[in-house]
């Protein structure tokens, strides 16, 4: 007994996954904690036009660096990193400079074409919120490098505390909509300088390394990111946004608060260690992508059973329960928006566990692979949409199909990141 908790102290992987899951549970759970106070001073309808809004900064966010970022922790030096880190911010420059000019111009018409009429007084606030956001990820991406899991943990707390208390603050003084996308402009841009702190202080002797030709070599050397990981995360992002656009253009803002809202409360028990795990495990990964790739199976395998274990009993929880529960805890004017967690429950757990091990695609360079599978995972939940709309279905039936569409991408996804692993394993052999 006593050998295996040593055992289980020593392993470095499980103690930076429990690092970074205190700092998310501690935001999961003042979220949760939050919820029923702002359920009960914004709307349904506010919730759609916040979820509008930042469906749309989701979508330009994988835009902005071309996620060139993501060559940060698998560089092969420090000098590489660090011109690649650079390059991804001169390039969310350019891109967010160029949203603002393309807003200021054409703003209303687009918003009009869609008929997202309801964020037309908050589209000055895109770029901005792009702009935030897109730092926060390119330093994160050095954070996973130097596996400075403790300044990350920082900014999970960091990011809840102001997301919010801001949100809530402004709910007091009955704002809206604009309160909520406030509030969660600043809580998921939060953070930045305690992630840039430890490289100005641990690595300042790098920045003396930048140069216009290394940048140019790294701007060719990652260039799969750009041309491969770009879209296909692109595409992962719209499946996020596309029932959010899709459900306002049929039925309005009203029932996309509802989705919105109940999806971010099944997201709780599902995502409390799922993100930071999948993020540990990428890390863990980048490292040991040519060494060991055997290991990184048998760490696929593990976190499979484990996670299949810990997120069952809340799936079924909401699945069965979800509108009493939403009624007793937000209110009864939150009810449907329990129905509607019901239908996304397995869809959310077939993403805690079967998504951690995504991350494959970009530590050994397949991002063409993935590409493929997201443009399925879109065609499939475009048909979900285009069939519950012709048939006269609903928003329940629409939901429920969305919900469908996720799973079986989800195990397609899950089944070619395995086959990857399989694959270098053999050749290590």
């Amino acid at each position: 007994m006593l050998k295996t908790i040593k055992e289980l102290l020593n392993n470095k992987f499980l103690k930076n996954t429990l690092l970074i899951s205190g700092g998310t549970a501690f935001a999961q759970i003042l979220n949760i904690t939050i919820m029923p106070i702002l359920s009960r001073l914004f709307s349904p309808a506010d919730y759609g036009v916040m979820n509008v809004f930042m469906s749309i900064v989701i979508v330009l966010c994988l835009l902005g660096s071309l996620n060139y970022e993501m060559g940060v922790p698998i560089a092969e030096t420090n000098r590489k990193a660090i011109n690649v880190f650079v390059l991804s911010i001169v390039i969310l420059l350019i891109f967010t400079s160029l949203s603002l000019i393309l807003v200021l111009t054409f703003g209303e018409i687009m918003v009009g074409i869609f008929n997202l009429n309801e964020i037309n007084k908050y589209l000055i606030l895109i770029p901005i919120s792009t702009f935030l956001i897109g730092v926060y990820n390119i330093f994160l991406q050095y954070a996973f490098r130097e596996k400075n899991f403790i300044s990350i943990t920082k900014t999970k707390f960091s990011q809840s505390i102001v997301q919010n208390l801001t949100s809530m603050g402004f709910g007091f003084f009955g704002i809206g909509a604009i309160g909520l996308i406030i509030g969660r402009i600043l809580g998921q841009s939060a953070g930045s300088s305690t992630l840039l702190t430890p490289i100005l202080k641990k690595n300042r002797k790098l920045f003396k390394l930048i140069n216009l030709t290394e940048i140019k070599d790294m701007f060719y050397r990652y260039k799969y990111f750009a041309i491969l990981t770009t879209p296909r995360r692109f595409l992962g992002n719209l499946t996020i946004a596309a029932p959010v656009f899709i459900l306002t253009y049929l039925y309005g803002s009203q029932v996309v608060g509802l989705f919105a809202f109940a999806n971010s409360v099944i997201q709780v028990p599902m995502n409390l260690i799922g993100n930071s795990i999948r993020n540990v495990f990428y890390a863990e990964s980048a490292s040991l992508r040519f060494e060991n790739p055997e290991r990184i199976q048998k760490l696929s395998r593990k976190l499979f059973f484990n996670l299949t274990i810990l997120g069952i009993i809340p799936a079924l929880v909401l699945s069965v329960l979800g509108p009493q529960l939403f009624s007793m805890i937000f209110g009864s004017d939150w009810r449907e928006a329990g129905v509607y967690a019901s239908l996304l429950t397995f869809a959310a757990f077939s993403g805690l566990i079967l998504k951690p091990i995504s991350g494959i695609f970009d530590v050994y360079e397949k991002q063409g692979v993935a590409l493929v599978w997201n443009i399925l995972r879109i065609f499939l939940i475009v048909i979900a949409f285009s069939l519950s709309h012709f048939l006269s279905l609903g928003p329940k039936w629409a939901i429920g199909l969305y919900s469908l569409a996720i799973i079986i991408t989800n195990i397609i996804e899950y089944k070619s990141a395995i086959s990857i692993l399989k694959l270098h394993a053999s050749y290590i052999q």
